[in-house]
């Protein structure tokens, strides 16, 4: 009796891992070689902690929920990292999994960083990048049981200003592709604007590269791009942010509002930088946004009698 039970046991811990690598797969954004391709590399650069300091291939890795627990919404996560790493852990599949975890669709984007050796015209790459993001998901709504018009973008710090310039430029499409418009976003502790005074200089530098005091500035400046199609958004900043001013989010929020757009802002008085999920020890009730997020979500998209 004992020996059979053991059996048992170790056949569930034997297959439970296996259940859950059925519901993450990995996805190469373009079928061909990614556009603006200057120079291809043979695999990605992996710094400290498992973070991608230069990326090959652009790819997707979406985490599916149990079809019994899916909420029919998707969420595009744009990890941060100044536009000069990606910190793909504990800003993107950290991130995916509590999402997965609570019935949603959620893809990690590795996006191509915007360096003038490997691109051509390397300030437009990350931007195309999450364009394709949101149509692949788009485009496999039907599919993977979530609605079209219930899919977001998420995205932290650099990656938030990734995910908000994919809501105020999203490029129309001739019909042929889906849109790669979202339908909400999420932006925590994100750079949004390039003015100086209140911007990332880091992100700033390695996003524009040679087009610093250009026009671009003003195009990437996601506060002044706002209008009255940019989707509603669920800002979270901390006071005592001491990379990305809560300034940004504060502009943006704003400027949503000018619009009466649906916008919900939560400024923190504790939280600093960079924590994505965080913790209550170290970031006070910061760490609550996850929960907020969803919430919010839910409050957006009310479910019909």
């Amino acid at each position: 009796m004992f020996s059979s039970k053991k059996t048992l046991v170790a056949a569930f811990i034997f297959v439970a891992p296996l259940w859950t690598l059925a519901q993450q797969k990995t996805y190469s954004l373009y079928s061909k070689e990614a556009p603006n391709t200057r120079t291809l590399l043979a695999k990605d650069g992996i710094g400290e902690g498992g973070r991608i300091t230069e990326v090959a291939v652009p790819q997707l890795t979406v985490y599916r929920p149990q079809n019994k627990n899916s909420n029919g919404k998707a969420i595009l996560i744009c990890p941060g990292g100044g536009y000069k790493i990606i910190a793909i852990q504990h800003e993107g599949h950290q991130i995916a999994r509590w999402y997965s975890e609570r019935g949603y669709t959620a893809a990690v984007l590795k996006y191509r960083l915007p360096e003038e050796e490997l691109l051509t015209e390397s300030w437009e790459v990350p931007l195309m990048d999450a364009e394709e993001g949101m149509r692949f998901l788009r485009k496999h709504a039907s599919k993977w049981g979530y609605a079209e018009d219930k899919i977001g973008v998420l995205g932290f710090s650099a990656g938030g200003h990734l995910a908000s310039s994919v809501s105020v430029h999203h490029h129309p499409t001739n019909g042929k592709v889906p849109s790669s418009k979202p339908n909400f976003s999420i932006l925590v502790y994100p750079v949004i604007s390039m003015d100086t005074t209140i911007t990332h200089q880091g992100s700033r530098q390695n996003l524009l590269g040679e087009k610093l005091n250009t026009e671009w500035e003003n195009y990437f400046s996601n506060e002044k791009q706002v209008n009255g199609d940019t989707p509603p958004a669920f800002l979270v900043h901390s006071w005592d942010d001491g990379g990305v001013p809560a300034e940004n989010s504060i502009r943006y929020a704003k400027a949503l509002h000018r619009y009466e757009i649906p916008v919900e802002l939560h400024l923190f008085q504790k939280g600093g930088h960079g924590y994505g999920r965080g913790n209550y020890e170290q970031h006070g009730n910061a760490a609550a946004w996850l929960e907020l997020s969803d919430r919010w979500i839910t409050d957006l998209f009310p479910t019909k009698d």
